[in-house]
């Protein structure tokens, strides 16, 4: 049997074309979909969380009026916590380990998310931490990070808020002294409360994967 073979017109052609493209383009985005489902950011559970070192309350805590001073030299207050996520760090400018480690981590951490939560220090050395002296330090390790200080009995008063503990150390140098500070990061969420907190020790990609989940 002679078969019979008939041309196509192009746009018979262009038609055909344009069907395959449209399948493979179906095909690919299909497959695009089905990869991100096992390898994409995945919505973490509380224990898992927990493995990354954060420890969320049950229900967020109010923080209490505090009245302080930016590193620009500008009043900041609890209102000032609200409309973004915060990672909030006591430290000070002149830790010789900890706090430059922890900043530099935090750095990392925010660096490589799309949105970013704020960073903020809050200076436990008001004596030496003047708002020109965390405006030499906050800075350097990212532009974006906020240096908080103020009189001591502000200080005290948000860290003991925010089970923060601390204390000036005599050094074997007479006059001197260093500081004595947790190491927690506290999370504060967008309505300015006091969500939870990561311990110590801190990995730059457990603070991502940390936040990245609570700001879904």
């Amino acid at each position: 049997m002679t078969g019979i073979i008939t041309e196509r017109t192009p746009e018979q052609i262009q038609g055909i074309r344009n069907t395959l493209i449209w399948t493979l383009g179906l095909i690919g985005l299909t497959l695009g979909l089905f990869v991100y489902s096992l390898l994409g950011p995945k919505t973490l559970s509380d224990e898992a969380l927990k493995g990354l070192g954060y420890y969320g309350f049950p229900e967020a805590r109010q923080i209490k009026p505090f009245n302080l001073v930016d590193h620009r030299g500008e009043q900041v207050d609890v209102s000032d916590l609200r409309g973004n996520w915060q990672l909030m760090f006591f430290g000070f400018t002149f830790c010789p380990d900890i706090c430059p480690t922890t900043m530099g981590v935090l750095n990392r951490a925010v660096s490589k998310m799309e949105i970013a939560p704020q960073v903020i220090m809050v200076s436990v050395d008001p004596e030496r931490d003047t708002v020109e002296a965390l405006a030499r330090y906050v800075p350097s390790f990212n532009p974006d990070f906020m240096g908080y200080t103020g009189t001591f009995d502000n200080i005290v008063g948000l860290a003991t808020n925010l089970n923060i503990a601390f204390g000036k150390v005599p050094s074997k140098e007479p006059g001197s002294y260093t500081m004595d500070h947790a190491t927690s990061i506290v999370v504060i969420d967008p309505e300015g409360r006091y969500a939870g907190f990561i311990k110590a020790p801190h990995q730059a990609p457990n603070i991502r994967q940390i936040m990245t989940t609570l700001m879904r």
